[in-house]
């Protein structure tokens, strides 16, 4: 079985989000365009939004953007009204599958997104379901609450945990395969969700590398040249470890050696500031930015080291951040913490990063000695990382490199429910 036309799905206003922008639309782009054995007839992307979002003049300057973005990708915006139980959204995506002639594999990004491909599945059932498992969402949508460990919950968290991890599971059971970002998290549902054994693991990939044509113009701009630049990327949020462990490292690294310099990109750029002052980090050798989204990729290139520093726990340990992409295909090493995911034997094996423990350290003496290991790993590396990370990026963390697992995957899915 060859011939089929793929279809992603996605919910609410995630198209208007640049992580969701690159995760599915970029993606969907690499899957339309790159040749090769089963490549699909059509691909799309199917929004399921309020009906208001419809007629929105923001929401369709979006769309346009998107759609010259990803020349090659059909878009279409599907609404519906929630008191009328979202009509006309069923009817609508029934005209579009009756569009498509011929067998449709629906790649779902998570449960809300499957409840809309198995509604058309229904009417169609040689159809495909792929569920995309991008973390394990009922106890991601507790980490505002501070909760990271299912043993962490309340009662009353715990009865909304486990009713997400029903829906959860019944969406992996009724799919016809399931992918996901991470070895643990694919772990995790196997163990605990029923996801079957032959899950398939894609990362969250970026789009392509990014050239050093700017960086020695920006760092002129920042005035840093001759410095190390250290990044944190993100926002002020508790499970983000800025007090734990992104704040102490840069402290360290500047009371280390005065050719260190840190840089922080945030849209939170007065609470970044009330954090520094807090600790007391030297101004002068901080710069805090506040850039628009399509200048974030520019200024990496400027940098020298990447910080991915969160503490261990069932949360982090499962997660693929996709910051970890970006940061290698503007050639920056990462840093991690000891004990989070499965990304330290990929940076060692590529040497393309290294791993601390600044987690329970005793005192200022031993966060002190973690942190210059890390440096001193720089330091002997540097010559050849940037290249070590583009390449890393190439062959394993761009969405071209994965289209043909995933094609793989949308036969399979499509061979598994036409052999019933």
């Amino acid at each position: 079985m060859s011939a089929y036309h793929l279809v992603h799905i996605v919910t609410s206003g995630e198209y208007k989000a640049p992580l969701t922008q690159s995760q599915v639309f970029d993606r969907a782009q690499e899957q339309a365009t790159v040749a090769g054995p089963n490549k699909p007839l059509s691909v799309s992307v199917w929004i399921m939004a309020p009906m208001r979002e419809v007629y929105d003049e923001e929401s369709k300057n979006i769309i346009k953007a998107l759609e010259k973005r990803c020349p090659d990708v059909k878009i279409k915006l599907v609404g519906g009204i929630s008191r009328l139980k979202q009509w006309p959204a069923p009817w609508t995506l029934s005209r579009l599958r009756k569009a498509l002639k011929g067998l449709v594999a629906y790649h779902c990004r998570g449960d809300a997104s499957f409840d809309w491909a198995w509604l058309v599945k229904k009417s169609f059932p040689n159809d495909a379901i792929i569920l995309d498992v991008r973390g394990y969402w009922p106890l991601e949508r507790l980490i505002l609450a501070g909760v990271t460990d299912e043993n962490e919950m309340s009662a009353a968290q715990r009865v909304t945990f486990n009713a997400d991890v029903a829906r959860l599971r019944n969406a992996i059971v009724h799919s016809d395969w399931v992918c996901t970002v991470s070895e643990p998290l694919r772990q995790m549902i196997i163990n605990k969700v029923e996801a079957r054994k032959d899950t398939v693991l894609i990362p969250c990939c970026v789009k392509n590398t990014i050239p050093d044509d700017r960086r020695d113009k920006i760092r002129e701009e920042l005035k840093i040249t001759g410095k190390t630049a250290i990044l944190y990327l993100g926002g002020t949020q508790n499970y983000q470890y800025l007090d734990e462990l992104v704040i102490p490292f840069i402290q360290s690294a500047l009371t280390l050696s005065d050719k260190y310099v840190g840089i922080f990109i945030t849209q939170n750029k007065d609470k970044m500031v009330a954090k520094l002052e807090k600790y007391k980090v030297n101004p002068a050798r901080t710069i805090l930015l506040s850039l628009p989204q399509q200048q974030v990729a520019d200024y990496l290139t400027a940098i020298d080291i990447g910080l991915l520093l969160k503490a261990p726990s069932e949360i982090n340990n499962t997660s693929q951040p996709v910051k970890f992409g970006e940061y290698l295909s503007a050639g920056i090493p990462v840093v991690i913490e000891e004990g989070t995911g499965d990304l330290a034997g990929m940076l060692h094996e590529n040497k393309i990063g290294c791993v601390v423990r600044l987690t329970g350290q005793p005192n200022q003496q031993a966060i002190d000695a973690e942190v210059g290991r890390a440096l001193n790993w720089f330091e002997q590396n540097k010559n050849t990382v940037r290249n070590n990370a583009r390449r890393f990026v190439s062959e394993c963390y761009t969405w071209k490199a994965n289209v043909p697992k995933e094609r793989n995957m949308y036969i399979d899915a499509l061979n598994r429910v036409n052999k019933k």
